[in-house]
This record gives structure tokens, C-alpha cells and sequence, in this order.
């Protein structure tokens, strides 16, 4: 229970009050004034998300996490998509656009702080070149919006 409560604690508020905000406006585009109960597995997924990878990190003792990695998210984008249009269940739906977005939260904020993605280079031989990392990181982005925009409509 105190891995539990320390996950929960050590999460950046930013983090959270962005997801929520995100995880509304996609409920309000997606169902506007007539919310279903697909809405609310789309939101409850989306919440796990939230915590997921850190839960997965904390568990397993991941260190370095395999997460942050450009290799796992260039993986996670594909899946992403493959969920987004093919899966039925809106909990899966909310699940990896949340994830997705934790994704770009934690790049950003790395960006922020280092100036560069490094760390999520690991896995590539050799240096990146740090306008390669940003290119990267906009192009994850739009890969995102399009995810989201696909699953709206």
C-alpha cells in the first residue's frame, strides 16, 4: 500500500491536471451533450493510464525504465494507433492515448529540465543530434493529435 500511496504522490500535479483536462475535452468532443457509458470506460481507462507506467516501473524495479525510450515509444505509437482504430473497447482506447500523453509529458518535461532528450537515446547507437530529438518529440506529437482526432471522429 505505501508503493501505492508514493506512486501516487510522486506524480507531477501538472501531469494529472493535464490528462483530466485532456480526458474531458476528448469526452465532450467524442459525446457531446449525450455522455454513455462508453464515455465513462473511455475516462476510467484514461485514468489508469495516467499511473500505469509509473506503476509498471515501480513494480518491476525498472531502472533504467525501458519506457523511456525512443525505441518503446516509436513501438507504442504503432500500437496506439492499431487500438485507436481497430479496438471496439473505449477503456483500451483511453488507456494508450493516456499513456501516450504521459509519454510526451515526461519528454517535454525533460526537455525542459536538460535541454535534451539524451536519456531517451540510450538504446540508439551513438549521440543524437539534439534538432533530430526535437523533430522526434513534434513529430510524436502531431502522431498524437492525429490519434486523438482518428478517435473522435
Amino acid at each position: 500500500m505505501d508503493k501505492v500511496k508514493e506512486l501516487i504522490r510522486n506524480k507531477p500535479r501538472i501531469f494529472i491536471y493535464i490528462s483530466l483536462v485532456y480526458l474531458l475535452l476528448v469526452v465532450l468532443l467524442k459525446w457531446v451533450i449525450h455522455p454513455s457509458l462508453d464515455a465513462l470506460w473511455f475516462f476510467l481507462g484514461g485514468v489508469i493510464g495516467v499511473y500505469f507506467l509509473d506503476a509498471a516501473e515501480l513494480f518491476f524495479a525498472l531502472n533504467p525504465s525501458p519506457f523511456r525510450s525512443v525505441v518503446f515509444g516509436a513501438l507504442f505509437a504503432g500500437v496506439a494507433f492499431f487500438v485507436v482504430t481497430s479496438s471496439t473497447g473505449n477503456i483500451g482506447s483511453g488507456l494508450v492515448l493516456s499513456l501516450y500523453l504521459q509519454m510526451l509529458l515526461w519528454q517535454s518535461g525533460e526537455w525542459r529540465i536538460n535541454g535534451n532528450l539524451n536519456s531517451w537515446y540510450r538504446m540508439v547507437a551513438g549521440p543524437v543530434a539534439e534538432t533530430t530529438q526535437r523533430s522526434i518529440l513534434i513529430i510524436s506529437a502531431i502522431v498524437f493529435v492525429v490519434e486523438t482526432y482518428i478517435f473522435i471522429r
